[in-house]
């Protein structure tokens, strides 16, 4: 074939720009066809916006599903597998089989099974097994692995089951609601963590193997001697041991002294028993008459037990009973300043009493004698009484030679007696009678401090020798009236210049003058015989006028001043019984100011001493009156503290 062949003549610039225009033509009215609407018109396509590829959503969609197919997998193996998820099937169970109400004193057995209910063998295993602390073992099968009551399992297969039996006496209080609880662990085969098992016994002790009894008269008169017997009998197997008993005497009884038994608060008394075997009993007995006055079926409440965790007494045993009192035939009252309560005094206290006596049977009362009596007391006590037919020793803190009694009675060691010599109405006491005695008279220290009394009990006494025609000397008696001392401490507070030898202990112008510093030494001092004292301070406050010289001692405790209060203070912890005294001294400087000239300057406030007496746990304020440039016990200064002007 041949080829074709183009003209190959050069193209000038007219005719490149009108073929141009020409190729330009053509293209706007293609564009035009493609773009014109039904009308002919052609769009501002200069207003259009750009459309968006959607190919980035389509991308970001898919990645995100298959994140979620990813996700949605893992937790499905989770679950599957459960590599991290707590262990929800069964695993150890544990159960506590045995009585849940307990007789006290009677040997108990308690089984605590267990098993394992997993659908694996589990490993690790343990069982720890607590009861009351009331609980005395007697028997443990199998020997636990320590003395805490745990049993190490280890492993334990599919299915296995055990039992532990424990037996034992529990001797807690009557009455008491208390548990036994069994704690397991344990590891399942297909799991690195560890799980519980608990089980619970509620447990009530509802009765006890200690019986008992109180015996009484079935009737009484005010001033009968009478005893009271509590008759505790162990009925078990087993002996009960370290028992003891309380007894609350019932209101008016007047005990009489005994060394076997403790006095407790709110007229209970303590007296130990100890063991008591099986089938044997013991008796606690009190002797003593009800005060003049006591009537009606009184109570009286006994128990029997042991100390337990904390000294805590826990009773295994409870009993009640009432007596009988009758009205008596002569009714007695005592008054001490006013009131027949109990309470502290101090020496030099002055006893303002006032005793009423009244005939309350229907026959005259003959030969009546009145006493009034003052018994010291060897320990802190209530309602106590010497034994019958045993003087007590001559009171040393009462001052019989300052006694006033408008009724003369008679004085004879530490009782005061009024009798029908010198009261005529005592001979024959007619059905209704009554009459009063007044007199008064102090305390003083004497032996009290020596002999270790921490007090005394005011009574009194009436003895009737007959009623009607009918002889029968009996007695009544008040309801003591219980005194304890108070502390002897005392303070002093005292400025000096000179030291008793004479030697100089202040510096600076005598007598002082205005403008001029002069500076005195301060003594505080504390003296007692009786008691321990706790939580001591003496405080006092400075004028302006007056510097702290930041030189003080002490023999005990701490002194020290507050720039903000101005107030020095010393302070101790405690101050045994045994110690009888503790001093302080520290330094004032005062300028003396115009307004001073003339008269003594006040050195130091008011000193204040606070403290707590422990024996009898009453708090004790005693003060002493400010201090001045007045120094009357200071014989080198004595009549220099008046200010001079320079």
């Amino acid at each position: 074939m041949g080829r074709k062949h183009h003209n190959t003549q050069p193209v000038t610039a007219p005719q490149a720009a009108e073929a141009a225009g020409e190729r330009d033509e053509q293209v706007s009215e293609s564009l035009f066809a493609i773009f014109r609407d039904d009308n002919g018109k052609v769009p501002d396509l200069s207003k259009l916006d750009r459309r968006r590829s959607r190919f980035w959503i389509y991308l970001l969609s898919g990645i995100t599903a298959f994140l979620l197919l990813l996700l949605g997998a893992t937790w499905i193996g989770f679950l599957v597998f459960k590599p991290f998820r707590g262990y929800t099937g069964k695993g150890l169970v544990l159960n506590i089989d045995g009585p849940s109400r307990v007789a006290l004193g009677q040997e108990t057995s308690y089984f605590i099974n267990w098993s394992n209910q997993a659908s694996e063998p589990l490993a690790s295993s343990e069982v720890r097994v607590s009861f009351p602390t009331d609980f005395n073992p007697t028997k443990i099968e199998p020997t636990p692995t320590d003395q805490r009551l745990v049993w190490r399992l280890g492993s334990i297969e599919y299915g296995g089951r055990g039992t532990i039996t424990v037996k034992g006496v529990f001797t807690g209080a009557l009455g008491t609601k208390t548990a036994i609880q069994a704690v397991g662990t344990y590891k399942p085969a297909s799991f690195n963590s560890d799980f519980e098992a608990l089980a619970t016994k509620q447990i009530e002790y509802y009765e006890s193997v200690l019986d008992g009894q109180i015996s009484v008269p079935e009737k009484v008169l005010p001033g009968d001697r009478i005893r009271i017997a509590y008759i505790i009998q162990n009925r078990g197997a087993d002996p009960m041991t370290g028992l003891e008993a309380r007894i609350t005497l019932p209101p008016g009884f007047i005990r009489e002294a005994s060394g076997t038994a403790d006095i407790l608060d709110g007229g209970q008394i303590r007296i130990k028993l100890g063991d008591i075997q099986p089938g044997a009993s013991s008796t606690a007995v009190v002797f003593g008459t009800f005060a003049s006055g006591a009537a009606g079926d009184l109570p009286i409440h006994a128990e029997a037990g042991k100390i337990g965790q904390g000294s805590v007494f826990q009773a295994s045993q409870k009993t009640d009973a009432t007596i009988s009192v009758l009205a008596g035939d002569l009714i007695l009252k005592l008054l001490i300043n006013g009131s027949d309560a109990d309470r502290s005094v101090a020496f030099g206290d002055i006893l303002r009493t006032a005793l009423a006596y009244e005939n309350t049977s229907g026959e005259t009362l003959g030969n009546v004698l009145v006493r009034f009596r003052i018994e010291p007391l060897a320990v802190s006590s209530t309602q106590t009484q010497p034994a019958p037919k045993k003087p007590a020793p001559a009171p040393k803190f009462i001052d019989w030679s300052q006694l006033e009694d408008s009724s003369s009675g008679t004085v004879s060691g530490n009782t005061l007696t009024w009798s029908q010599d010198t009261i005529g109405a005592l001979k024959k006491l007619a059905p209704g009678q009554d009459g009063s005695f007044e007199f008064s008279v102090p305390i003083i220290a004497a032996d009290a401090v020596a002999t270790g009394t921490v007090g005394f009990q005011l009574v009194a006494e009436a003895t009737v020798e007959t009623v009607g025609k009918t002889k029968l000397e009996r007695t009544v008696r008040t309801q003591p009236i219980i005194f304890k001392f108070r502390t002897d401490a005392a303070i002093t507070a005292e400025a000096r210049y000179y030291s008793e030898e004479g030697a100089p202990q202040g510096t600076g112008p005598l007598p002082p003058i205005v403008g001029q510093p002069t500076t005195y030494r301060i003594y505080w001092s504390l003296t007692k015989k009786l008691h321990e004292l706790r939580n001591l301070k003496f405080i006092t406050s400075l004028p302006q006028n007056v510097i702290w010289s930041n030189n003080a001692t002490a023999s005990a405790g701490e002194i020290s001043y507050t720039e903000a209060t101005r107030q020095v203070s010393w302070r101790l912890n405690k101050l045994p019984a045994n110690v009888n005294e503790a001093s302080a001294d520290f330094d004032l400087t005062i300028t003396p100011t115009n307004l001073d000239a003339g008269r003594f300057a006040q050195l130091m406030g008011e000193t204040r001493f606070d403290a707590l007496d422990t024996d009898i746990n009453e708090p004790i304020i005693l003060t002493k009156p400010a201090l001045t440039t007045d120094l009357q016990n200071d014989e080198g200064a004595k009549g220099k503290g008046v200010v001079t002007k320079p």
